[in-house]
């Protein structure tokens, strides 16, 4: 009488463990491209300053991303252009949402102040004091 044991230790039965491998490196693959589709797009037109002290914010959750251009218009990452009303209203409905909403401003390097100080006023006036202004890093 066999086994229990015996039934699966007869001669020549082995593991393929190849598919299953092929499996691992298929879901790493799918991982890292989701991975990349998480961040926020980023418009091509916006040429944003380069800072020397500039650092990597570590939450991305609650973001709210806005443009704005050489000429002073302000778009959000849709590309719908936005008055300073609307984006008051579209943060203010977005901290609705998430209280800890945060607006990330993406200003062209040339665009006078005077528009970051409009659209810093209108996040305020939304609920959302705190801005993250954008920077490219450079090596110190």
């Amino acid at each position: 009488m066999a086994k229990e044991n015996d039934l699966f230790a007869g001669p020549g039965l082995k593991a393929d463990l190849s598919p299953m491998i092929d499996l691992v490196f298929l879901l790493l693959i799918f991982f890292m491209v989701a991975a990349n589709i998480i961040t926020f797009p980023k418009d091509p037109n916006v040429i944003i300053p380069v800072a020397s002290d500039a650092k990597v914010p570590k939450l991305v959750e609650g973001r709210i991303v806005i443009n704005i251009y050489i000429d002073g218009t302000i778009k959000d990452v849709e590309g719908n252009t936005l008055s300073t009303e609307q984006l008051t209203q579209k943060v203010s409905q977005v901290k609705a949402g998430n209280p800890n909403a945060r607006l990330h401003l993406r200003a062209h390097r040339g665009v006078p102040y005077k528009h970051i100080q409009e659209v810093s006023r209108a996040s305020a006036a939304g609920g959302v004091p705190t801005i993250i202004f954008s920077s490219y890093q450079t090596s110190k």
